[in-house]
């Protein structure tokens, strides 16, 4: 395979999985239900980056205040108030920032314009979006949606980023998102789910999908830390 630079994740597992990492630019649909971890996956992604390689990583949110995200993250190891002072992590509510400059944030040339915008004036080499089903949900019809998704692939084709998508999808499905167009636009696809093991609810991830690298597609068992994100195998070897 050609030599491609990759991006790590910053999760020590996943980056093994990945055979060294996310190639860089490329974009991915990290989908689950609600509590699966898809919101410290993303977030630890960019704090890593911006530690470790000194890159700037870029979160929009459609779904929480910067207040409330930052809050959410203060216990975990990863997270440092230094990166935010220095401008290597910039949290983004999307819709106040569309109404601090007059854009209306239903239409799709809005949202893409700004998603665009704020990519280029910061210079980021990560980005999350958070989420791709929230934003869709508010463009109303299929035909707004599907333009959207497809706009925004085009566009982020041009940028030296590589994003994450996060996708809300129904509990205990196989579907990778709401819409059925979002896994078309991406290079990459990783799941997160749950099974019931003795009344507990037990996390999962799998990759999907992952254009460029030659990675896993086993089934690994996600905990969340006080330090971040580990993966362990469903199933440990016997010998």
């Amino acid at each position: 395979m050609i030599n491609m630079k990759v991006i790590t994740t910053g999760v020590k597992e996943l980056d093994e999985m990945l055979a060294g990492g996310i190639p860089e630019g490329n974009a991915v649909l990290l989908a689950g239900s609600c509590g699966t971890g898809k919101t410290i996956l993303s977030e630890e992604f960019l704090f890593r980056g911006a530690k470790e390689n000194q890159e700037v990583g870029i979160y929009i949110s459609l779904s929480e205040s910067r207040d409330k995200i930052i809050q959410n993250m203060e216990g975990f190891g990863f997270y440092e108030t230094e990166l935010l002072e220095k401008g290597l992590i910039k949290i983004l509510d999307i819709t106040e920032d569309a109404r601090l400059v007059n854009l209306e944030p239903l239409t799709v040339n809005g949202i893409i314009n700004m998603i665009a915008s704020i990519i280029r004036d910061s210079g980021a080499k990560r980005v999350v979006i958070d989420s791709i089903t929230g934003i869709c949900n508010t463009l109303g019809s299929d035909r707004k949606i599907r333009e959207f998704i497809f706009e925004l692939g085009m566009q982020l084709g041009y940028m030296d980023c590589t994003t994450v998508f996060i996708s809300e999808v129904p509990p205990m499905t196989h579907q990778y998102s709401v819409y059925g167009v979002e896994e078309f636009i991406a290079d990459g696809v990783i799941i997160l789910g749950y099974y019931e093991d003795k009344g507990e609810l037990i996390r999962t991830l799998q990759i999907v999908k992952m254009r460029g690298v030659d990675h896993s597609r086993k089934k690994q068992i996600m905990e969340i830390t006080s330090d971040g994100i580990v993966l362990k195998p469903m199933f440990e070897e016997l010998f």
